[in-house]
């Protein structure tokens, strides 16, 4: 134990600057919050029983799963010596470090949740003009109507559903966990979790309070024009499935936690910027430095949550468009930066190894 200390120590202080932004952050906005009392310590239970659940049990156990059939395939005869032989004490302490750094998330993206339903509170003024300026810039036609037009077919329907939904929540998660657990190299994963806070705090709070709006599925409710998008919702009626919450179902839902003040899991209504898109911009630029397949899968997922969040009425084309293109910016002119892209040779990456390890 005394021998894996140290290695642990280490991988924990490679993190402080991450540490330190998180920090940052939730003082500065519980600084905005607590005075006025909009706090919901829920959250942060809702919150970890969401990491404990993915993070400690789902993610863990498809790597653990991965791992053994390897074991068997490397090693038929041997196989629990081979995973003994894998988890050397380098790569130990980088996981014990990389759940540490998961726990600390959990009081970040509550604090999040708080403060995106708080902007909220004094109305949303944006609307129209983004509403207006994205037909504009679309020739004269509104895009969520546009796109519903477009597609109807329910395959497709359900294909975006579920990379907009469960998709999006596997992928960026999934990229989350490698991060913090496995990142090939320590200024790729300093890099993604500093662009991950940017992402959030900055386009998710700062952005997102400077130009305050809803969306094209609130857009009766905020602007009071029931016809506009009235087809969209109209659309996400119509695909509504036959058992369960639909995205309907879930937009409704959130009006009403908005209407109440009442507190709920990713509670508060913001349209611009989109954070869905800015997120799996994030992946991709990461995808991008380590595996070129990977990075292809990356776009494609950037290109597939672009069209399901005006397709399903959760954005106006703009919001993903501002993401995508200040993510991408700010990841070449900032991110590579002497003290953001020095390489170490103290990080390990479990999927390169077990790619590599025949």
């Amino acid at each position: 134990m005394p021998k894996l200390l140290k290695p642990i120590l280490c991988e924990l202080r490679s993190d402080r600057l991450i540490y330190g932004l998180i920090l940052l952050y939730i003082v500065l906005t519980n600084a905005i919050l607590l005075p006025v009392g909009h706090v919901f310590p829920e959250l942060y239970v809702e919150y970890f029983s969401s990491l404990v659940t993915l993070d400690i049990m789902v993610l863990p156990a498809i790597v653990l799963a991965a791992l053994l059939l390897r074991s068997v395939i490397a090693d038929p005869k041997r196989p629990s010596a081979w995973v003994m032989a894998f988890f050397d004490r380098q790569r130990i302490a980088r996981i014990v470090a990389g759940f540490a750094l998961l726990v600390a998330l959990v009081p970040f993206m509550a604090t999040f949740t708080a403060m995106k339903s708080f902007i909220g509170l004094s109305g949303f003024k944006a609307d129209t003009q983004l509403a207006d300026f994205d037909r504009w810039l679309h020739f004269g036609v509104d895009p969520p109507v546009f796109l519903n037009n477009l597609l109807s077919d329910a395959h497709a329907w359900r294909i975006l559903t579920f990379f907009y939904g469960p998709g999006w929540m596997l992928w960026v998660n999934g990229f989350v966990f490698w991060m913090a657990v496995a990142a090939p190299r320590a200024d790729v994963r300093k890099r993604f979790f500093v662009g991950y806070i940017f992402a959030w705090a900055i386009l998710g709070n700062v952005v997102a309070w400077l130009v305050v709006s809803a969306g094209p599925a609130f857009f009766a409710e905020v602007a009071g024009d029931t016809t506009r998008f009235a087809s969209v919702l109209s659309a996400l009626d119509a695909h509504r499935p036959p058992s369960g919450m639909g995205i309907r179902d879930v937009q409704i839902y959130l009006w009403e936690l908005y209407i109440t003040r009442s507190a709920g899991f990713g509670m508060g209504i913001s349209a611009f910027p989109s954070v869905h898109l800015a997120m799996v911009t994030l992946c991709a630029l990461t995808a991008a430095e380590i595996n070129r397949h990977l990075a292809y899968a990356g776009a494609a997922v950037v290109f597939l949550i672009q069209i399901g969040a005006v397709l399903f009425g959760w954005h106006y084309a703009i919001d993903g468009y501002f993401s995508i293109a200040t993510m991408v910016g700010v990841w070449l002119i900032f991110f590579h930066t002497r003290s953001l892209s020095r390489p170490s040779s103290g990080s390990v990456d479990v999927a390169s190894d077990l790619a590599r390890s025949a």
